[in-house]
């Protein structure tokens, strides 16, 4: 019989003592005891046995977080840092020309128009136009960072640069790539709707305890927003075609939503669209210092739903891109 592999080894002297150095040039089933089952990496990944079946270590689909297990904090956070240092590399060009439209905006318009318009009437209370208009810029820039980071910027590194495909060589899961790339575009929308509701608070328009308070309806319109962006960069195959939501949705919403007067003077069948926006129940509920309508509740029930909604297909679009 043709001498097997561990035949071949070379006896072993049982008079002499046993060297103190563990022989990891043997084979996995062969180590000593204290590392049977492991591969070096082991010691400082603490991660699994090694796996005789899969010696490559190449995760499965069910690994790489299509189970139902929860996502790693820490992957998410590694995600979100590597955008943040790109991110940081070029912050001149990515963080002035983008803040500064909604500041703009509640500059000229706020103060170009306030001679013309005066005064507003809202929920029964008259108020000076630019007050009127503070909250509905600080939507506006929600609105706009969240979703064009969101939508171009994952398109880019989703379809062109593959980002998401390099990440996934790292011991990160798909969700862990997903919601990393989702927190960051819901982190540039954070930038620019707190900036802008600075620069209001200086000037007068909105208090400084509405902003603190009006932080979490902040967040969630920005993860709401981004959600769609993702939706969007995973629904179209090129660039071109991110410009169908701009067009269809976004400038709708931008325009329509109250953020530049009140909706009840629009038609109202115009209205009640409008109303069903999700723009229109984050505009007022960022006017909550100047009074909530009082349906406010069904708002915020409606822009958790339509987060739920929007993350389910956004994971739905993208899952197929990565994964074929």
């Amino acid at each position: 019989m043709a001498p097997t592999p561990s035949d071949s080894r070379p006896p072993v002297d049982s008079g002499s003592e046993p060297s103190a150095e563990p022989e990891f040039n043997q084979l996995p089933n062969q180590l000593p005891d204290h590392t049977q089952g492991h591969t070096p990496i082991d010691f400082v990944t603490s991660g699994p046995p090694w796996d005789a079946s899969n010696p490559s270590g190449a995760k499965s689909l069910n690994d790489r977080g299509l189970s139902d297990s929860l996502p790693d904090l820490w992957g998410i956070y590694s995600v979100w840092w590597r955008h943040f240092q790109v991110y940081r590399r070029t912050w001149l060009v990515n963080f002035l020309p983008p803040i500064s439209e909604p500041i703009v905006y509640l500059v000229a318009f706020g103060y170009g128009f306030s001679p013309l318009v005066g005064n507003v009437n809202y929920l029964g209370q008259t108020l000076p136009y630019v007050q009127f208009l503070a909250p509905g810029m600080i939507a506006v820039g929600v609105l706009f960072q969240s979703f064009f980071e969101a939508a171009f910027g994952t398109f880019i590194r989703l379809r062109f640069q593959k980002t998401w495909q390099a990440l996934l060589t790292a011991p990160l899961s798909f969700r862990d790539v997903f919601v990393g790339d989702w927190l960051w575009a819901a982190t540039r929308g954070m930038i620019a709707g707190s900036l802008t509701a600075i620069v209001a608070i200086v000037a007068g328009l909105y208090p400084l305890s509405g902003l603190i308070l009006a932080l979490p309806v902040m967040i969630l319109g920005a993860l709401l927003f981004s959600a769609f962006g993702l939706w969007m960069a995973g629904f179209f195959n090129t660039v071109d075609q991110l410009n169908v939501p701009i067009f269809l949705v976004i400038i709708p919403m931008f325009t329509l939503c109250g953020t530049y007067f009140p909706r009840e003077t629009l038609p109202p069948a115009l209205e009640r669209v409008a109303a069903l926006l999700p723009l229109s129940a984050l505009v007022d509920l960022l006017r909550w210092p100047l009074g909530l309508p009082p349906w406010w509740p069904l708002s915020l029930l409606w822009l958790l739903l339509l987060l739920s909604l929007v993350v389910t297909l956004a994971v739905q679009r993208i899952r197929p891109l990565v994964f074929r």
